[in-house]
């Protein structure tokens, strides 16, 4: 996805601004240097600590578009989605130090969870070779950071995640399911989807979610016969006995949705999407129209990033090892 394409806006919470959840040596930092009457201005570099895909500048952008002077300040990053390598400079803040500095902390974690959350979402993303993937694991984060979790994921290739600010952030359209609470509240997915039916206007797609505790076939050829031209799509996860959908099932729920004239209904796949998995069910042909990963891209670790100080009011400051060259894909930010 083309940066220009996407305007998000971040919230920047005031517990940010305030500083309180930077670190406190940098709070004593900023301290020292009002004690002294110092405050340089800075050339400080972020460089990433190994291969993966860039993400997070544009949060960053609005954290220092709130607490940096345009006019006294340069911003410069690389786009959003490009793959980096190893010990590459990704973003350069040049700006007095104590209009930032106490910022380390944010812009770094900012960086590596983004890129953590990208470079996952990559990863499935190519595997899938082509098959839609939806970021559905904002349950298995915090709350503060599922819809920019979302966002990173598809800055990293996926087609949408699953909550409403995330698929606002990043443009995308909302993607839900039938929910498996409502399946059980009521008491069987056909109820269930044409309750939901009766719920929400026709461009809103019936996915029907199938419940693992009971057969999938069935189920699935029931929803295709009471639903009838209602139903969009039905959503596996595993089979009785907490089994994960196999190639086999897969094929054998597209047979009998054609057997009982069901071809327009797609299936969508749910789970923890390891990238070995997708590639089974590549390699199967499996005929899955979508995929929602549940855990993958949510459980990525973040990528460590590095903050340096380049140079201080213009001097070049002496480094551990001989300094890349400058990065000709930086771009200028603010």
């Amino acid at each position: 996805m083309n940066q220009n394409s996407r305007n998000p806006s971040f919230e920047v919470k005031p517990s940010v601004i305030t500083g309180d959840t930077a670190d406190v040596y940098l709070h004593r930092t900023q301290r020292i240097m009002r004690n002294e009457g110092l405050n340089p201005t800075v050339l400080m570099e972020f460089s990433v600590s190994d291969k993966s895909i860039m993400c997070g500048s544009l949060e960053v952008k609005a954290i220092l578009s709130k607490v940096t002077s345009e006019g006294n300040r340069e911003v410069w990053a690389l786009e959003e989605g490009v793959s980096v390598e190893p010990n590459e400079v990704c973003l350069q803040v040049r700006a007095p130090y104590s209009s930032f500095g106490l910022y380390e902390t944010a812009i770094c974690g900012t960086l590596a969870h983004q890129t953590g959350w990208a470079t996952a979402a990559h990863e499935v993303v190519r595997v899938a070779n082509g098959i839609p993937l939806i970021s559905v694991g904002a349950h298995n984060v915090h709350p503060s950071v599922a819809a920019v979790m979302d966002y990173a994921s598809v800055v990293g290739g996926c087609a949408s995640g699953s909550t409403v600010l995330g698929a606002k952030l990043a443009n995308t359209p909302q993607i839900a399911t039938v929910s498996g609470a409502l399946v059980q509240l009521i008491g069987e997915p056909l109820k269930a989807v044409l309750a939901f039916d009766r719920a929400f206007p026709p461009d809103v797609q019936r996915v029907a979610y199938v419940d693992p505790r009971k057969d999938v076939i069935n189920q699935v050829v029931t929803l295709a016969a009471g639903a009838k031209e209602k139903l969009n799509s039905v959503r596996i996860s595993r089979t009785p006995g907490g089994k994960l959908i196999s190639p086999h099932d897969v094929h054998l729920v597209r047979k009998r949705l054609n057997e009982v004239g069901a071809n327009h209904v797609q299936i969508v796949l749910s789970g923890r999407l390891t990238p070995d998995r997708i590639q089974d069910l590549v390699d199967n042909e499996a005929p899955v129209d979508v995929l929602h990963d549940t855990s993958y891209i949510a459980s990525s670790p973040p990528v460590p990033f590095f903050p340096n100080i380049r140079a201080i009011s213009d001097k070049e400051v002496p480094q551990e090892i001989d300094p890349l060259p400058p990065n000709p894909r930086l771009f200028r930010l603010l």
